[in-house]
């Protein structure tokens, strides 16, 4: 056995080194760096080596090595100082932070208690109202936010002409701010589920059940709310505008109409025209040789006329329904927009009337961007329902539509198989849908939910109202 001279034998504790030569110099004389108390504590491997193959006697020193320069070593003194540094840099910054912090309020406070009393400017009248530096109005006390403008609800004027048919539907929608909104022309063949009674144009709706079914019938139609629908006949409407008094008018074509002697009677010639309040009845309903279309043209130049004179003339805002009222008043103080439901035509009734379908897509945006408090999205973004009376009770579609409110378009309504239902089923046939059939199950307070692998494009979910239901 031989080791490398230098470094400690792998041999048992009594055994003694081989002493260096003479004139072999003391490696820790060589290298002061390799002290006794600096030299790495490694351990080179002790090699076997046979007899007749043993290295030559001739040891190998350290002065055979070429030196290794360590890396200068790093006192606590020195760290210390760099950990001083950074701390005060640190400290430096917070304090910079906070003189800044401290500036800038001040010099708010002084702008503001500097600056004088200013006028809030209303956009769509120009006016202006002198305001308070806290930003209260004129007289509130100091301190006290303006309370927020209410929104208006949006009222149905429904017009019943002698034969009892709605000839006119009108939405009025004030906008957000109460002042200015929206006419939402309605035509009245325009096919809506009614509930519980099936498809059927909106018109038919208020001969059916008056006017809370035509309220039913509206909102289902367009996913929104309405605060209260309001029917006038011929004496009703005249008895809206005679505060007004006549209207100037401009007719867009001449409505004509053919007497039964087949002679041609002009009702109307186009362009300028006086409306008195009691032949309004008579320019609404008026259908002469256009189409519903067209005679829609004449709503718009009425209403506009109408609310335009109210504009000038607030004393003459009509009273009666305090709903009617506020939304006109509302109406008549800004801006206006008029928009007709977007339908296309797709047959004639058997009366004659033209009959219609919604583009749902094209509702879905008109009543997203026209309804402040929209419960819905039009067609589109509401879930499809279908709802089958499980009972035998009377108007039970009716009663789950009131309570699930406009945020669901209810498609489909019937009689289910049979009257025995114990239990309210909400059925679904998309596991996609599941969610959106216990949010149902929640809004209506029971119900089970039932997954069924018979598809049904048309609805996304099916209820079946059981005796436990309640209104």
């Amino acid at each position: 056995m031989s080791a490398f001279p230098g470094f400690a034998p792998a041999t048992p504790a009594a055994a003694v080194p081989p002493e260096a030569d003479e004139d072999e110099p003391d490696p820790r004389q060589a290298h002061p760096q390799l002290s006794s108390e600096s030299r790495p504590a490694t351990i080179f491997p002790v090699y076997d080596w046979p007899d007749d193959q043993e290295p030559g006697s001739e040891p190998i020193g350290f002065s055979d090595l070429e030196p290794i320069p360590l890396p200068e070593a790093r006192t606590n003194a020195r760290i210390l100082r760099r950990k001083e540094l950074r701390r005060r840099r640190r400290e430096q910054v917070r304090r910079g932070a906070l003189v800044l912090a401290v500036v800038a309020v001040v010099t708010g406070l002084v702008a503001l208690l500097a600056a004088p009393a200013g006028r809030l400017v209303d956009n769509a009248t120009g006016r202006g109202n002198a305001s308070t530096r806290n930003g209260a109005a004129p007289g509130a006390a100091p301190g006290v936010a303006p309370q927020p403008v209410p929104i208006v609800a949006p009222v149905l004027l429904a017009y019943q002409d002698a034969a009892g048919r709605a000839s006119a539907l009108t939405v009025l929608v004030p906008s957000a701010g109460g002042k200015g909104g929206t006419l939402l022309l309605v035509p009245p063949g325009t096919m809506a589920e009614v509930v519980s009674l099936g498809l059927e144009p909106v018109r038919q709706s208020l001969e059916l059940g008056g006017p809370t079914r035509l309220q039913a019938t509206v909102e289902n139609l367009l996913g929104a709310p309405l605060g209260a629908v309001v029917v006038v006949d011929d004496a009703g409407l005249t008895n809206l505008l005679a505060p007004a008094g006549p209207l100037p008018v401009t007719v867009p074509e001449r409505v004509e109409r053919v007497n039964p002697n087949g002679r041609v009677e002009v009702l109307y010639e186009a362009g300028a025209n006086t409306l008195a309040p009691a032949g309004a009845g008579r320019f609404l309903s008026a259908k002469g040789r256009e189409n519903d279309l067209a005679r829609l043209a004449r709503h718009q130049v009425f209403f506009e006329a109408w609310l335009a004179r109210l504009g000038t003339r607030p004393a003459a805002i009509p009273g009666g329904s305090p709903e009617l009222n506020a939304a006109i008043g509302a109406l008549a103080a800004g801006p206006l927009d008029t928009r007709l439901l977007p339908v296309e035509a797709f047959g004639t009734a058997g009366d004659g009337g033209e009959l219609y379908k919604v583009r749902a897509d094209e509702l879905s945006r008109l009543v997203a961007g026209v309804f402040p408090s929209s419960a819905g999205q039009g067609l589109t973004g509401r879930p499809r329902l279908q709802v089958l009376n499980g009972t035998g009770a009377l108007e039970v579609a009716d009663k789950v539509r009131a309570k699930l409110g406009a945020g669901y378009d209810v498609r489909l309504t019937g009689n289910a198989a049979n009257f025995e239902y114990e239990r309210t089923e909400i059925v679904f046939y998309d596991r996609d849908q599941e969610a959106v059939a216990d949010r149902l199950r929640q809004a209506l307070g029971v119900g089970a939910l039932v997954f069924s692998r018979r598809p049904l494009d048309v609805v996304d979910v099916t209820v079946i109202v059981g005796k436990d239901f309640r209104p």
